[in-house]
């Protein structure tokens, strides 16, 4: 038997990719699932794809940019299933351009879900994780630890999960709360084919070479995995873990790199 039969867990970002992957995952493991986003078709079909009886599963429109909704939304999450055990705050999006190319409102809206979604995921369901002694997970990325150019709003953003994950890590163990910050590599999703506008262009090309991606299913058994183990940190892929390794060990060694082959993010503009 699963250890996540009759958990309870709430996923953001759950309308495609990790997120959705992740949900049925978690589904298929036993948990009950909670699906938050803003395309409520998309979640409708997901939600079908895993109960179509609607009875593990529950889809709640959602931007997690706007607190009162997300506090709704796990308000209806509790009323449904009684608790929350498991919160993957997975909703973000990424923003490509140099300095000169980008203003400071651009990474407000960046930030705006990157960071304070994640924050007003992590107040709407703190009492219930409290409550559950449950996991609270983080969807950030191998650019926490890696900044290179073109690509300064996103891995500012994750930088700054890596940090709030340290630091709730300390302050919320001595609740039973666990936190979990998961480093993914290059995931085959959407999100390369979203310019700095929210708009998704699906003709789009993936630009990362193809040896690099990483499945958005084979990303959730992992992240599902380290779930199971109550795992502080996760890299996913193992070019991720060289990474996050010379970076720890050796960060004149990568720096040296990046300088020498002049490694940088290709974006449209």
């Amino acid at each position: 038997m699963s250890q996540f039969n009759g958990l309870v867990a709430l996923i953001t970002g759950a309308s495609s990719g990790i997120g959705a992957e992740v949900a049925k995952e978690l589904a298929r493991e036993g948990a009950k699932v909670v699906l938050l986003a803003r395309r409520t078709e998309r979640l409708a079909t997901i939600a079908a794809e895993i109960d179509p009886s609607n009875q593990r599963v529950l889809a709640i429109s959602c931007d997690v940019t706007l607190d009162s909704e997300v506090e709704k939304a796990v308000s209806l999450a509790r009323s449904q299933f009684g608790k929350i055990d498991i919160v993957v705050a997975n909703a973000g999006w990424s923003l490509k351009g140099k300095l000169a190319d980008l203003n400071v409102d651009d990474y407000r809206k960046l930030f705006a879900t990157n960071i304070f979604g994640v924050l007003n995921t992590i107040y709407a369901t703190l009492d219930d994780l409290k409550k559950t002694q449950g996991r609270l997970v983080v969807i950030s990325s191998v650019k926490s630890y890696i900044a290179l150019s073109g690509d300064s709003a996103y891995s500012m953003s994750k930088f700054a999960l890596r940090a709030l994950c340290e630091s709730l890590s300390q302050e919320l163990t001595p609740d039973g709360v666990s936190i979990i910050h998961i480093c993914p590599g290059y995931v085959a999703t959407e999100i390369r084919q979203v310019d700095n506008q929210g708009i998704w262009h699906p003709e789009w090309q993936d630009s990362i070479p193809s040896m690099l991606l990483i499945s958005p299913s084979q990303a959730a058994k992992e992240i599902v995995q380290a779930i199971s183990q109550r795992k502080k940190e996760k890299a996913i892929a193992n070019y991720s873990k060289v990474i996050i390794f010379l970076k720890r060990h050796l960060p004149g060694l990568v720096l040296w790199i990046i300088s020498r082959f002049k490694i940088k993010v290709s974006y449209k503009k």
